[in-house]
């Protein structure tokens, strides 16, 4: 979890997905125009978003995804990992983040231990998750892109569409206490994590955040956990916030995507914030609030302050 403090949840008898996709349903119907997902070389507004999450549960089901199943998912975008994250859950799987740098028997591993039945992969991981199959019992590979012997989530959507496809048979049985449920299952460390967890954990960082309609929050998904980023990721979906994920680790590139997508929000490590404090580089606009994982050091905090005039709060 983010820090150990629960706040309470934010939509009582729900499940994070179907709080997701109503938010994004009705940012789609107020027709901003502005995108919900940002990469380097993709964006996925809300209304494709709502859209396509349950087309790809429907077709996940067709294909024999069960309630209950688990899913690892190996991608890097941020638009393929909330498609991968919500699709997976809508069609009563449990979605299984899986780090993006980690190597082949590392991967297995946790797909092993986790008890992972399929796979959702991108071009730009396909190789490492498709080797650590092998050691797996992953049977049933899907992925973002052309991905030879992977099934397109393209593919999945077109299948699930209501249009073109016949009826799929019984949906998802609905569980008598759906906050009881896992949303997530972690791997590094292993942890399960609930519905009702998570909705308590999204109402404290929607506190903290402050985030809203006109936000853009810039973040490179390696600066926080995987819980604190599926967080982000859903806490923009749910407000209407634009989340930009910045591809390389370092602060002149996240600094290059505040100024390009003018970002009112920005995460930064312990590290940057005392790089950006005590350093010479400048955020290119003005009043970007600063979003810190970990514990920043008082002098970091206090210099903020006193010479820079930033607004610094820890996300933990």
């Amino acid at each position: 979890m983010f820090d150990g403090h629960f706040g309470h949840a934010a939509v009582s008898e729900t499940t994070v997905t179907q709080a997701v996709l109503a938010a994004a349903r009705e940012h789609a119907e107020r027709g901003s125009g502005r995108p919900a997902l940002v990469d380097p070389h993709r964006e996925l507004d809300y209304g494709r978003f709502a859209a396509s999450v349950p087309a790809a549960a429907t077709g996940l089901r067709r294909l024999g995804v069960r309630t209950g199943d688990v899913a690892a998912i190996h991608v890097t975008g941020v638009c393929d990992h909330a498609l991968a994250v919500h699709a997976v859950a809508a069609a009563g799987a449990v979605p299984a983040p899986l780090p993006a740098t980690a190597e082949v028997p590392e991967l297995a591993a946790m797909m092993t231990e986790c008890g992972a039945r399929f796979l959702l992969t991108g071009a730009a991981t396909a190789a490492e998750a498709l080797a650590a199959t092998e050691r797996s019992y992953v049977r049933q590979v899907f992925a973002f892109g052309n991905v030879p012997g992977a099934t397109p989530f393209a593919r999945l959507v077109e299948a699930g569409a209501p249009p073109v496809a016949p009826d799929p048979g019984p949906g998802p049985i609905a569980p008598a206490d759906p906050l009881r449920d896992l949303a997530l299952r972690l791997c590094d460390p292993p942890e399960g994590i609930t519905h009702a967890e998570r909705l308590a954990d999204l109402y404290r960082l929607g506190g903290t955040a402050g985030l809203g309609v006109d936000d853009v929050l810039a973040c490179h998904p390696g600066d926080c956990s995987t819980p604190a980023w599926t967080g982000l990721v859903d806490l923009c979906l749910l407000h209407g916030a634009t989340l930009v994920a910045v591809p390389e680790p370092g602060l002149p590139e996240l600094l290059a995507a505040i100024g390009r997508h003018r970002a009112t929000t920005a995460v930064v490590t312990p590290a940057k914030l005392r790089a950006l404090a005590f350093g010479h580089a400048e955020i290119p606009v003005g009043d970007v609030r600063l979003l810190v994982t970990g514990r920043p050091d008082p002098d970091v905090l206090a210099a903020c302050r006193a010479r820079r005039g930033w607004i610094v709060v820890s996300i933990g």
